[in-house]
């Protein structure tokens, strides 16, 4: 119980979630040639709203709260609701109240009152121009039945009394974010640079709305650029590159540390998926800027802003979702907030000395994380994370961390039903001119293998698909690798490995996959690489292809199998590009000739692989 008469100021700090937010839209509003004033509108959504009407009011964990005015006259509330959508900020409330008459040490009045109540509340600017205040305008009170009732006026009395006082002590102070805002600044500095005062005019409240989505501030500060030497940015160095490269790793370690983590509290799998597949473009685009020059500068830009650019919807989402496995202490929406400025600030110029660092990454994530962030996010683990398959939903025991030796201990503890047969192996590692043949017949059995074993296990394929499978994995195999998990010659064999390093039959970039595959054996054995091939597969043809349903596009079920072929050789983010008029050239030409390599594998059974080998020694 809380007595109203001593009302304890209680502030709402939002912390992170508006930590660097108001930097949103700076690229579009402000000068590069000179500090202006620059506007900003931020909302802030109305169940934190909620929680900070709750916060003020004492409310416990079930959102209930007691106030007296002494032992005969109380008011119990619960459920405050904040309303946004009428025009006006409005709190409803449910109430009961006892009014009664202290005679001898007894209570004495009518029984307690049951109803609602709502409150206008009024925002604006405190005189620090650093946070929102509240101002209660007056209260309404009805019964359950919409009436006044009775004794409906001596208990608005009483309750106005009591709780008025308590909901002008809400509070939205913004002074922790703003010197967040400063720290991120200078955190983002390039070293060397001329370091003016990163915010020439600290930012304040401009103005304040109610809009359907909760309160919007429009925010108002003032920005300097720095002193730069006019002309291009020069073309990086070898050292420059070398820490690109590190910063690159950095960015991999935070997506797959903070992805994972959100990923794990979605209650959604569509959301999962989606936040998974952005993660799996972005280490497809480091794995590609790895090996590219780099003549523009700076390559993390583009990698942080396009990844940005993707992953920020679905964290609108889950933000939208109040999810209890996060939490409800803003670490999200901050963490919305500090990448929005991390955007923002990468997006005004290099006048302003700005640019992504591991630091930057480091300070972001911990906006998320807390204490629970990581001092480094390099170097990322090589060995196979159960908790990423999880994610992904790949279990198999031919790709997880199963060791081999144990995988036959299991079986021999536990027979499984599938054939009594050894699994076929590549004993040939580079076939001779009349040993190609048998190579070949010896390759078809380990794809025949792994497609028939994904099939008859726990395979999530609609059953009409499954005609299709063995042949996707047939021609996927042929377009990826010939058919080939080395090159070189007999006696000196050597992993296939593409130019952004891609290994074996399958091509699975060990960048892109690692955590989810074991590295060393997708480039020693044939088997597991094919094995791992028809996982991401299945995966990229159930979880991503069925699921956004290109089969419901002209074209019906083959354009599952192109979207599955098209996703695998480029990332979830290359899905559709075997039907989109924008695709370039040389990415339709890598489609249409794994379309052939399918319908003739459906078509006639057995490639004509042989025409894409060299000249065997």
């Amino acid at each position: 119980m809380k007595d109203a008469s001593l009302p304890r100021p209680r502030v709402h700090r939002f912390g992170t979630v508006l930590a660097c937010g108001l930097l949103l839209l700076c690229a579009l509003l402000a000068p590069k040639t000179h500090s202006a004033d620059v506007a900003v509108p931020l909302t802030i959504d109305a169940h934190h709203l909620d929680n900070a009407v709750a916060l003020a009011l004492h409310m416990d964990a079930e959102r209930r709260a007691t106030l007296a005015e002494n032992a005969c006259n109380r008011v119990e509330i619960a459920d405050p609701k904040v309303h946004t959508d009428e025009g006006p900020l409005e709190v409803e409330l449910r109430l009961v109240v006892t009014t009664a008459l202290d005679v001898m040490g007894e209570c004495r009045g009518p029984e307690p009152w049951h109803g609602q109540m709502t409150v206008e509340l009024r925002p604006q600017t405190d005189n620090s121009g650093l946070a929102v205040a509240f101002t209660p305008l007056g209260a309404q009170v009805w019964r359950g039945d919409g009436t006044e009732g009775l004794l409906s006026q001596p208990a608005k009395v009483l309750a106005e009394k009591l709780i008025l006082p308590q909901l002008g002590q809400v509070r939205v102070d913004l002074a922790e974010p703003l010197r967040a805002i400063d720290a991120l600044l200078v955190e983002l500095q390039k070293p060397g640079a001329e370091a003016p005062p990163p915010l020439e005019k600290r930012s304040h409240i401009q103005s304040l709305a109610v809009v359907p989505e909760g309160l919007r501030a429009t925010l108002g500060f003032a920005l300097a650029p720095h002193t730069v030497t006019a002309g291009p940015e020069p073309v990086l160095t070898p050292e420059e590159l070398a820490e690109w490269a590190r910063v690159e790793d950095e960015l991999d370690g935070f997506l797959t540390t903070v992805i994972a983590m959100l990923a794990e509290a979605a209650d959604s799998r569509d959301l999962r998926f989606e936040l998974l597949g952005v993660l799996l473009d972005a280490r497809y685009a480091i794995a590609q800027a790895l090996t590219e020059n780099h003549p523009d500068g700076d390559p993390v830009r583009k990698l942080f802003a396009d990844t940005w650019d993707r992953l920020r919807p679905h964290l609108a989402t889950l933000a939208r979702a109040n999810l209890p496995a996060l939490g409800n202490d803003l670490h999200l929406a901050g963490f919305i907030a500090g990448g929005d400025a991390l955007r923002a600030l990468d997006g005004l110029g290099p006048e302003y000395g700005i640019e992504i660092t591991r630091d930057g990454l480091r300070r972001l994530a911990r906006l998320l994380l807390a204490d629970a962030a990581p001092a480094s996010f390099t170097p990322l683990p090589l060995e196979v994370d159960q908790r990423l398959r999880n994610l992904f939903l790949l279990d198999d025991s031919e790709t997880s961390h199963i060791r081999p030796m144990f995988q036959k201990l299991v079986q021999w503890l536990v027979p499984v039903a599938r054939a009594e047969e050894p699994a076929p192996k590549l004993t040939t590692k580079v076939p001779r001119r009349g040993e190609l043949q048998a190579y070949l017949k010896q390759v078809a059995a380990i794809l025949d293998d792994k497609a028939n074993a994904r099939l008859e296990g726990k395979s999530r394929l609609p059953q009409r698909l499954a005609k299709s499978f063995t042949p996707l994995v047939y021609a996927t195999a042929w377009k990826e690798s010939c058919w080939r998990q080395f090159v070189g010659t007999t006696a000196k064999p050597q992993v296939l490995k593409s130019s952004i390093g891609a290994v074996g039959m399958m091509q699975i970039n060990g960048r892109v996959w690692r955590g989810i595959y074991d590295l060393k054996r997708l480039t020693e054995e044939a088997d597991y690489n094919v094995a791992a091939g028809t996982e991401i597969l299945e995966h990229y043809l159930v979880d991503y292809a069925l699921r956004r349903g290109e089969n419901r596009r002209p074209g019906g079920d083959d354009n599952l199998i192109r979207a599955t072929y098209a996703a695998y050789n480029g990332g979830p983010g290359q899905l559709s590009r075997y039907r989109r008029t924008d695709t370039p050239q040389w990415q339709r030409a890598i489609d249409n000739a794994f379309w052939d390599h399918y319908q003739q594998m459906k078509t006639e059974g057995w490639p004509d692989v042989t025409s894409c080998y060299p000249t065997v020694s």
